[in-house]
């Protein structure tokens, strides 16, 4: 399955999410991840993210079961994802 997971989160706290999610995704851009993984891992994700939320961190994650109906077009100076390492 495809996943996107974007946070908001103040920026001493942004060290906690990055390191949880560089376990499963690749990291894009500053709070951006993205990646297929299976459900199981979604499920250990979002249990993570859940033991370190706090009131002020906003965490979105999107998936979809059906990774080859996802696009991605790249504008700008971005590096094609897939293209750098984590």
């Amino acid at each position: 399955m495809f996943v996107l997971v974007t946070y908001d989160v103040p920026a001493e706290r942004t060290r906690i999410y990055r390191k949880l999610l560089r376990k499963y995704l690749e990291h894009i851009q500053y709070s951006v991840f993205h990646g297929d993984i299976t459900e199981g891992q979604l499920v250990t994700i979002r249990n993570e993210i859940e033991d370190v939320l706090e009131p002020d961190d906003s965490v979105f994650i999107f998936d979809s079961n059906v990774s080859a109906d996802v696009e991605c077009t790249v504008l700008g100076d971005a590096d094609e994802p897939g293209s750098r390492f984590t």
